[in-house]
């Protein structure tokens, strides 16, 4: 019984190590939007055939006559064109009470797969990536 004991308690602790130590996601880069506001990217999930909203949350306040954020796609494991529409050069813009989202076109085809990938990248004006919101094809078929 004392084996047994010993045997779970050095498992759960192995367990605890394992879980406390895995490596956490990244914090969602913020994204500068004006004097007094910074955008976060957040991640979507699509389907094909599909328009997909990639949603950007504010804090702060918008400038009152807008924010222009470029942006592009680009590849992960879901590749152009054949998966998505790609976006070589967009701009996305943030208007108050407007709506606070980007929105991309997934393609479709009749192959069954996995969740396939690919990012959405915010850049600065001088065309530098400031953070990336990653979006995931889930298959229609």
């Amino acid at each position: 019984m004392n084996r047994f004991v010993r045997w779970l308690s050095a498992s759960a602790l192995a367990l605890l190590a394992t879980i406390v130590l895995l490596p956490q996601p990244a914090a969602a880069a913020p994204i500068p939007c004006g004097h007094d506001c910074l955008g976060i990217s957040r991640d979507a999930i699509c389907w094909e055939k599909e328009w997909c909203a990639v949603p950007i949350e504010i804090k702060g306040t918008l400038p009152k006559e807008g924010y222009a954020l470029p942006y592009r796609t680009a590849d992960g494991t879901a590749s152009a064109p054949a998966d998505y529409t790609e976006v070589r050069e967009g701009v996305l813009w943030l208007k108050p009470g407007g709506s606070l989202q980007l929105e991309v076109f997934v393609e479709g085809d009749s192959v069954r797969e996995r969740g396939e990938t690919f990012l959405i990248e915010y850049l600065d004006r001088e065309g530098r990536v400031v953070a990336t919101a990653t979006v995931v094809i889930r298959d229609g078929v």
